[in-house]
Order: structure tokens, then sequence, then C-alpha cells
């Protein structure tokens, strides 16, 4: 550039001055270059698809481009002033001068990709997380938001000391270490996270949802958290389980994918009693039962012959998982009531003793 500003008849001090007028004109073209650009071509390319996280990430953006276009022009221009004032100001000052605008540069860089994350973060949020019945992502995305920031601004940090030549190996082996000690002290904080976000993402169960816990406990889901789940039980209790827990146990969900429950009412009727009258009678009770849905049809079972009596069963199923105690309850009452009605006895439990009154075992002894 100064073998071409030589050739311009003026002034050695205009030459300079030509200088620095044009790479303020280049910097300011690029910028309005760039602007074209994304705003021409960009933009229309973002506005064409179904999504708005492109519009958003674009317009989030175009002030720290313009900007970080602004530090390399700058960064260019010391760089010419550097060569024509060298040897009136020395290498010490452009050295500061030269750290201040690597050090903005990376910042803004940071910067910018901070913002870009945050907003994919905040677009997640208001467009997907806010939509599903999970929390965990609600308390999950604020978290890793607030952790990416942490996390770039000290790789800016460390990436600045290492331009100006600072030791950053024991910086790095204290941080290292402090962060094993953090995660051996909160291991078990961090397990609970790590299974909040695989219930997050493999959604075994949604807020709303009722669960057979490992313990058999039949509970309600009543909040997803980061760290614990909470649940209410039928006795209108609640008890937090920790995430770790919960993705190690086998849980049964009772309403999903399906919300209709299961209903059987077990019965022993006595080895005298007619069983296709036993079996009209059950059937013909859940057919008039109006809680009892028609499909899949009710139907009798012949279970067993136990000691005292012939074991049979009535499976029928109800629309929610609540219907089904008082359904119960009401299918049993009727049972009883029809069994007395037809002479069919429920046996109690009984056994049958025989004595042998023989003589010649009575000699023996």
């Amino acid at each position: 550039m100064l073998n071409l500003l030589e050739k311009i008849p003026v002034d050695p001090l205009l030459q300079k001055l030509i200088g620095v007028v044009i790479i303020v004109i280049l910097t300011l073209l690029t910028v309005i270059i760039s602007r074209i650009i994304l705003i021409s071509l960009f933009k229309k390319i973002a506005l064409s698809t179904k999504t708005d996280l492109d519009d958003i990430l674009l317009e989030k953006s175009y002030k720290l481009i313009y900007l970080l276009i602004f530090v390399l022009g700058l960064s260019f221009l010391f760089d010419y002033i550097e060569i024509l004032t060298e040897e009136y100001l020395g290498d010490k000052f452009f050295e500061i001068i030269d750290g201040v605008i690597y050090t903005l540069g990376v910042f803004i860089v940071a910067q910018f990709i901070i913002k870009l994350m945050s907003t994919f973060f905040y677009w997640y949020k208001q467009n997907i997380s806010d939509k599903t019945e999970t929390m965990v992502d609600d308390e999950l995305i604020p978290l890793l938001d607030r952790t990416t920031k942490i996390i770039l601004y000290l790789l800016a940090i460390l990436i600045v000391f290492d331009h100006f030549n600072i030791d950053i190996k024991g910086m790095i082996t204290v941080l290292g270490i402090g962060s094993l000690a953090v995660a051996l002290a909160a291991q078990e904080t961090i397990a609970n996270m790590i299974g909040g976000f695989i219930i997050m993402i493999d959604r075994p169960f949604r807020a709303g949802d009722w669960l057979k816990l490992s313990n058999d406990l039949i509970c309600k889901v009543h909040h997803i958290g980061v760290r614990s789940s909470k649940f209410l039980t039928l006795e209108n209790t609640l008890i937090i389980v920790p995430n770790a827990e919960l993705i190690k146990s086998t849980v049964h969900n009772i309403t999903y994918p399906y919300p209709e429950t299961r209903v059987k009412i077990e019965v022993g009727v006595s080895y005298n009693s007619d069983i296709e009258l036993v079996k009209n009678i059950l059937l013909d009770i859940a057919e008039k039962n109006t809680s009892i849905l028609n499909e899949p049809t009710p139907f009798f079972r012949f279970e067993d012959f136990a000691d005292s009596s012939l074991k049979v069963s009535l499976f029928c199923r109800v629309p929610e998982v609540l219907d089904q105690f008082k359904t119960a309850s009401d299918l049993r009452e009727e049972v009883l009531k029809k069994f007395r009605e037809n002479n069919i006895e429920i046996p109690f439990p009984q056994r049958v003793v025989t004595f042998v009154n023989d003589a010649r075992i009575l000699d023996e002894h």
C-alpha cells in the first residue's frame, strides 16, 4: 500500500493522510457491503424458511458483526500508523494498542457466540419448552444459558492471557482441580440433574400422569424438576424422589399412552355353583354399569380350583385411573347382591377332616 501511495504526486505527509482515509473508507464500505448482504440476501433466505429462529439470530447478530468489522478496520489502521510512526512512538506503545484491539476482538467474538446461544435458548423456551408438559426443560434452559456464558467468557480470558504470554497452565490446573473437587462434592446433585435431563429427553412420564413406583405406590406426577420430581399420592401427600433414583428403577406409567385402566373383580364360589350362571351374572353386572367402557368388552375368566372354592374373575376397563376404585366397589356390592338372590354361595375357607376308626391301628398302638 505504501508503494502505491508514493506514486501519488502530492506531499509525503498528505500521502500518509490519504492512506489513513483509504483504510477508514474501506472499513465503512465493508460495513455497508456486509449490511447489504445481510439484509438483501440472508434476510430474504431467513424469511422464506418456516421457523423464525434464523430471523431472530440474524437480527441479534447485526450490531456485533458491524462492531467486529470496525475493530478489524481499527487494527489495520494502527498497523499502518505503526509503520509510519514507529521511530517516533516506539514498539511498546503499539504493543499496548495491539493488545487492546486483540482483547476487544476476542470479547466481541465471545459476545457474538453468547448472543447466538442465548437467542437459541430463548427461542427454544418460548416455542418448544413452554409447550411441553414437563418442567425440566423450563428449569434446565436458564441453567444451560448461564453455564454457556461462564464457559465462553473463561475461554476468552484464557485466550487473551495466552496472547500476552501469561502462563495459563497453572490457572488451567487450578481450574481443573477445582472443577474436580466441585464435581466430587456435588456428584449426587449432578447425577440427579443428568437424570432430569434424561427424563426430559426420553419422557417416560409427564405432569399429570399416574404412575406405579418401584415400591408399588400409586401416585400422580405433580412436578418434574431438574434435581427431583414430585408426586401426589392417593392420600394427597407429596413425595419427592431424586431423578437419579427414578431413572434406575422400574416405573409403571398407568395413564400413558392410554388413560383407560383395568378393573379386576375376583370372587370364589362353592363347588356346587352353576359356573355358567355365575359367568352370566358377572357379565350382566358389568354391562349395566355405566362407568365401564364397552371397548374392550368386559370378559369372564375361570381362574382356578381353589381349596374351598372355584376362583373366577371379571375383567373390564374404566376411562380414568381414579374411576377404578369406585367402580370396583360398586361391582362387588352388585355381585354380592346378585349371588344372594340366586343362592350362589361364596364359601368360607373350610377343610374336610376324616377320622379313621380302625381296630388294627388301635391294636398296634
